[in-house]
């Protein structure tokens, strides 16, 4: 177990009246790469969300680095997570240098040296040059927005990844760039990522292992190889018929 980031122990999850996950249990070892895949409002954002402390279970328990999100720092938590969203939420009145600094800025840790130093690293992990550091996200194209995105996520030197369909609002030839370049980001820094997709070329292109969620349970947690050879439910055959 000491291998295991991430931990959900018999967790379940309401909005108002309706569940949206029953009774999950799974656990997450570092340097994964899993990937999220279901129907529309089968729980995969909340699985996230839950990580991440933005909302907690009716029920079970959550543990991440060993430790009962419940019971630790919120703020202190999710700063220690990055997370990647579908739209990116730059900050418009910002240069990129700036965005990928800011939550290392609200906690004083760069000076302006480290900043420069820090930015230009993160652009090249994310395959950027280092002159797109003083434009405004105006002034780029979506995948390089999206880019910027998972840089500014990784400023803050996280061990986990969140990603909320990320790529899902950029065309084909970009968004298949952007699942090289995670998967190199990925395997440089060691860094364990959680990936929410409703693709399934994607899901099984990217993660080690694959979540398939359905009616609020995990049907099937695998590789790709496995999802793929020996669906475990009709569902999982339909979503893999389709790949």
């Amino acid at each position: 177990m000491a291998d295991t980031i991430i931990r959900f122990e018999k967790v379940s999850k309401k909005y108002n009246s309706t569940p949206v996950l029953n009774n999950i249990s799974f656990t997450i070892k570092k340097k994964e790469f899993i990937t999220i895949i279901g129907s529309s409002g089968c729980g995969k954002t909340t699985v996230l969300k839950l990580i991440n402390g933005l909302l907690f279970p009716d029920s079970g328990k959550i543990y991440v680095q060993h430790e009962d999100i419940s019971k630790v720092n919120q703020i202190a938590l999710r700063r220690k997570i990055g997370y990647v969203i579908q739209g990116i939420g730059l900050f418009p009145h910002m240069t990129v240098s700036k965005n990928i600094a800011y939550v290392p800025s609200l906690t004083h840790k760069w000076d302006k040296k480290t900043e420069k130093d820090t930015v230009k690293l993160l652009l090249e992990i994310v395959g950027l040059e280092e002159e797109m550091a003083g434009r405004y996200p105006h002034e780029l194209s979506g995948g390089q927005q999206q880019r910027v995105g998972i840089a500014r996520a990784l400023a803050a030197k996280p061990e986990i990844l969140l990603m909320d369909e990320p790529f899902g609002a950029v065309d084909e030839i970009t968004r298949r760039a952007l699942q090289d370049q995670i998967l190199l980001i990925q395997e440089k820094i060691g860094i364990t990522v959680v990936f929410i997709t409703h693709d399934i070329n994607e899901a099984l292109k990217l993660g080690s292992r694959v979540m398939v969620l359905d009616n609020g349970g995990i049907v099937q947690l695998a590789t790709p190889q496995e999802i793929y050879e020996n669906p475990a439910t009709d569902f999982v055959r339909k979503l893999v018929g389709n790949y």
